[in-house]
């Protein structure tokens, strides 16, 4: 009797220990491998969520001899047609049946047949892809909304098959780590990088959306956080056993610190005649989906999350890793989705603490990444609307602007006032410069001159043409401008109280700061002032004359998401009118502060070492 028909017969019947004999039997070993394609086919037809609840034990039968055939015939087709029947489900439960069968196939799989294994684990990769990921990944959320992302259903289920995808490799790692001779890491497409590619990708899919922090995280302070209590959340412990289960196979993860580099150069010569000969000798270059961000959730589990362990050979230099380290930094926070933004921010945290005791210099500046990760990582605090990635965020900025040498925090700065036109980037550029500047201050004695970077011409450049400037003069948007607009009349008003012996040279050109900053910051206060109390009295007036509030003078007011915001009625355009006119009185406030401050220094030197064209109003 044919054996594919025999089995299926006695498999309707009822008699499933038949059927395995019939598989079993020796006499029809040449049977079964001429027919294992079919016999695969249709046997796994079996495998289906209404068998798995009515017929038991045909289910458990039909993964039995499922496995058999396995057991026996080419490794190759078993997973060809086993490939096809993961792209048709769509059950976890056949899923895992049909795991269970590739693994006995993937264990004998011919050393030669790496492509086969990276095929299998593509298609599996695909089947997770079906998997719809909860539309709240992509709103800004705080901590508490990130801890409960894992009681999403879509998210247990893919934790839950990641728990069972590294049962499935846990014997296919076993398998393949066997001591090898070779003592170099190979980069072409073995089994084992396959394993390690496929990890990888694992955990660039799924990891960056959850909540994986193993330590506390303290707002606007770096200081060393307290662990967290001994329990931990699903999520991590799924994130230690699958980088655990990576480090069976990287002994030396930090090897791969270079990939992130690598794989850029390699995105930019895909178009060249040489791609293929590259993507032939280095696997982790020419896998694209979720490599990237896996790499880079790798690292920051490693150093942001301290997984890294001791067994690491410790060779690296800490300047090295660092600034590896950016690559990874700037793939978090270029993300679509800003909850991976707090990962790209944790993981600069540890980077810079790494580098804490071993100041960095302006010639590290030269390598192209730090422009790179300057603007992405400022960009994406831009972008994102949470108030703790904006705290941590700003606080680990301003410890990297920290570790370089004088010059370096300097060219840091000044790259930012050039590069970045937000009013809040503005105003924490300038602030950072302001404390720079008086830290020197402090650290000399009175007489004493200030370094170059703060003071005589390089002062005056950066203060003339970056922080005291109104771009379009008395007609700039102050309100759009206020942030940067108040933090450089602070800085001015610090300098000039602080600065008594000139030791800065400030006065050797106020001549021009205050003719082109504050004498036309003046003119723009009065003009807006007068036009938003124009704005109010016209609104207040016509009460009673018009009944359509589509007929009061228009205030512009920006869009959102490119559609016009709705019209406000007489009361709210005076409420807006009277919150303008309050912003403009802290300009006034801050203006005056410094006229005052002006007067004074004028009245202690002595001398009028910068004379004016006109009294200026410091009501």
């Amino acid at each position: 009797m044919d054996v594919l028909e025999a089995v299926l017969a006695k498999l309707e019947e009822g008699s499933y220990k038949s059927a395995v004999d019939i598989i079993t039997d020796p006499a029809n070993d040449i049977a079964v491998r001429m027919q294992s394609m079919e016999l695969i086919s249709l046997i796994s037809k079996n495998l289906t969520d209404e068998n798995a609840e009515k017929k038991p034990d045909l289910y458990s039968a039909t993964e039995t001899v499922l496995s058999r055939v396995a057991q026996q015939c080419s490794p190759p087709e078993v997973l060809y047609e086993l490939m096809e029947k993961v792209r048709i489900t769509t059950s976890d439960d056949v899923f895992t049946s049909v795991l269970k069968c590739m693994q006995v196939a993937i264990l004998r799989l011919p050393a030669k047949r790496a492509r086969c294994m990276e095929w299998v684990f593509q298609t599996l990769i695909e089947y997770l892809d079906k998997i719809k990921l909860p539309e709240v990944i992509n709103k800004d959320m705080d901590e508490q909304e990130e801890e409960l992302l894992e009681c999403e259903e879509s998210i247990r289920r893919l934790l839950q098959l990641y728990i069972t995808l590294q049962l499935f490799l846990e014997p296919i790692i076993k398998h393949l780590n066997q001591p090898s001779s070779n003592i170099f890491f190979e980069t072409s497409l073995t089994q084992k990088n396959a394993v390690i590619c496929f990890l990888l990708r694992l955990v660039g899919k799924l990891f960056p959306f959850l909540h994986l922090q193993r330590t506390m995280q303290l707002r606007k302070s770096l200081k060393q956080t307290p662990k967290l209590p001994a329990s931990k959340s699903y999520s991590i412990q799924v994130a230690e056993d699958m980088i655990g289960t990576l480090l069976l196979l990287v002994k030396d993860p930090l090897f791969m610190l270079p990939y992130g580099e690598k794989r850029i150069h390699f995105e930019s010569k895909k178009k060249d005649d040489d791609y293929d000969e590259v993507s032939s000798y280095d696997c982790f270059l020419c896998q694209d989906t979720y490599m990237a961000e896996g790499f880079a959730m790798l690292f920051y589990l490693l150093l942001g999350e301290e997984l890294l362990p001791g067994t690491v050979p410790q060779i690296y230099n800490p300047r090295y890793v660092f600034e590896m380290g950016l690559r990874y930094v700037v793939i978090l926070m270029s993300g679509d989705w800003t909850v991976m933004y707090f990962k790209g921010i944790r993981l600069m945290q540890a980077l810079v603490k790494l580098v804490k005791d071993n100041m960095l210099s302006a010639r590290d500046l030269d390598a192209q990444i730090h422009s790179i990760f300057c603007e992405h990582y400022v960009r994406g605090l831009e972008r994102s609307g949470s108030v703790r990635n904006r705290e941590v965020g700003i606080a680990v900025l301003t410890e990297y602007i920290h570790s370089f040498d004088d010059e370096g925090r300097y060219i840091i700065v000044s790259y930012m006032l050039k590069k970045f036109d937000d009013d809040s980037v503005r105003s924490y550029a300038i602030n950072v410069y302001k404390d720079l500047i008086m830290n020197d201050m402090r650290q000399k004695l009175h007489e004493e001159p200030l370094i170059k970077w703060f003071s005589g011409d390089v002062l005056k450049n950066m203060l003339t043409h970056h922080i005291c400037l109104l771009k379009q003069g008395a007609k700039t948007d102050l309100l759009d401008n206020s942030y940067s607009i108040i933090s450089a009349l602070s800085a001015l008003w610090v300098l000039l109280k602080t600065d008594r012996s000139n030791r800065s040279h400030i006065w050797n050109y106020f001549e021009t700061l205050e003719k082109q900053f504050l004498l036309e910051l003046r003119t723009g206060i009065d003009l807006s002032r007068a036009h938003y109390q124009n704005e109010m009295k016209a609104a207040a007036e016509m009460k009673g004359k018009q009944s359509s509030v589509e007929q009061l003078p228009e205030i512009t007011i920006s869009t959102l998401n490119g559609e016009m915001a709705p019209v406000m009625t007489k009361a709210k355009k005076v409420e807006l009118c009277q919150g303008m006119l309050l912003r403009l009185d802290m300009l006034d406030f801050h203006l005056a502060r410094v006229n005052s401050a002006i007067d004074q220094m004028r009245r202690t030197m002595g001398v009028d070492k910068c004379s004016s064209t006109q009294q200026m109003d410091t009501e």
